[in-house]
């Protein structure tokens, strides 16, 4: 992983703490997780399958509740993202 995809790695954390801490909504969340993905330009396509492993369920909750998900309807799939993401820095 090179610096730039470290910095937008580290940003996918932030986004989750700030999700949290109720400074950012669910569907921006959801939104800046792929984003710093798609702006990574990863090409580990291991890296990137497992990625969207975890982002899969975040993404079904904003399907299918949107901004009404609370931490409580996503915390056990936001935990599961941030151990992934802490593993590969």
């Amino acid at each position: 992983m090179n610096e730039h995809q470290s910095r937008l790695w580290n940003r996918m954390l932030k986004s989750i703490n700030d999700f949290r801490e109720g400074n950012l909504h669910y569907f921006d969340l959801i939104g800046e997780l792929e984003g710093a993905l798609h702006a990574g330009e990863f090409k580990d396509q291991e890296l990137i399958e497992q990625w969207y492993e975890y982002w899969a369920p975040l993404e079904i909750l904003n399907a299918t509740k949107g901004d009404s998900v609370t931490i409580e309807n996503a915390d056990k799939y936001l935990l599961e993202m941030e151990v992934f993401l802490k593993g590969k820095l």
